[in-house]
């Protein structure tokens, strides 16, 4: 059963017809103005919602040359992973070899990773300190390279109440993690050349450092839309 929206009367279940037995108001039709009124102010409220989540992401894309020149900074920072991040020297009797080690060739190599014989070199009294370092470093440039493509994809959200914050942090744990690596590596190729003093060795390439500077123009980059 239900009550007749004016006169509040119940009507019964078996009542069939658009308007109320007491006082004979259309039922459907009752005040749908004011129904009405309320569903067009909801949807212009739910409008406004949205209309200003899209004119935040156009702010912070391509909304001023600044947004722009931050999107294009924020691909940049990703670039700088592929290249030479590191080399590793090996010299031994009928071998000789140079690598140089990026974004997609340390996948590449963790992908075809021996970890039972990772874990045996980790325990190692002669080789386990700089395998560890070796694996640090691999770690935190991992960490480095997520933090750049969360940035690139949250740069659209740039705008938001905590865009300028998240963007920092990012940035931030970027370069600190990229710092990390570099420490690690260099660790790791001191141990490995005074272990095998002749037969192997490494460095840290040039494109760690260009990650850093990237990563350090993008928080610049940051800073100045927030002050403008």
């Amino acid at each position: 059963m239900a009550n007749c929206p004016k006169c509040g009367k119940k009507i019964g279940l078996l009542h069939l017809k658009p308007n109320c037995p007491n006082c004979g108001v259309n039922l459907l039709y009752y005040k749908i103005e004011d129904r009405l009124e309320v569903d067009a102010i909801n949807a212009e409220l739910e409008h406004a919602k949205t209309q200003k989540r899209i004119d935040r992401v156009k702010n912070a894309t391509v909304g001023s040359k600044l947004s722009i020149v931050r999107l294009v900074l924020a691909v940049l920072v990703i670039g700088m992973f592929f290249l030479p991040l590191a080399s590793l020297n090996i010299k031994i009797p009928f071998y000789e070899d140079s690598l140089n080690f990026n974004a997609l060739e340390i996948y590449n190599e963790v992908s075809v990773l021996d970890f039972d014989g990772l874990f045996g070199l980790l325990g190692s009294s002669l080789f386990g300190t700089a395998f560890t370092c070796l694996v640090v470093s691999v770690v935190t440039i991992v960490v480095a390279a997520l933090c750049a493509i969360l940035s690139l994809v949250l740069s659209i959200l740039s705008s938001s109440p905590k865009g300028f914050i998240r963007n920092l942090c990012l940035s931030g744990i970027g370069i600190v993690s990229t710092i990390a690596s570099i420490v690690c590596y260099s660790i790791f190729s001191s141990e490995i050349k005074e272990a095998l003093p002749g037969l192997m060795s490494g460095s840290v390439g040039f494109g760690a450092y260009c990650v850093i500077a990237a990563f350090v123009i993008l928080i610049a980059i940051n800073i100045v839309i927030k002050k403008k």
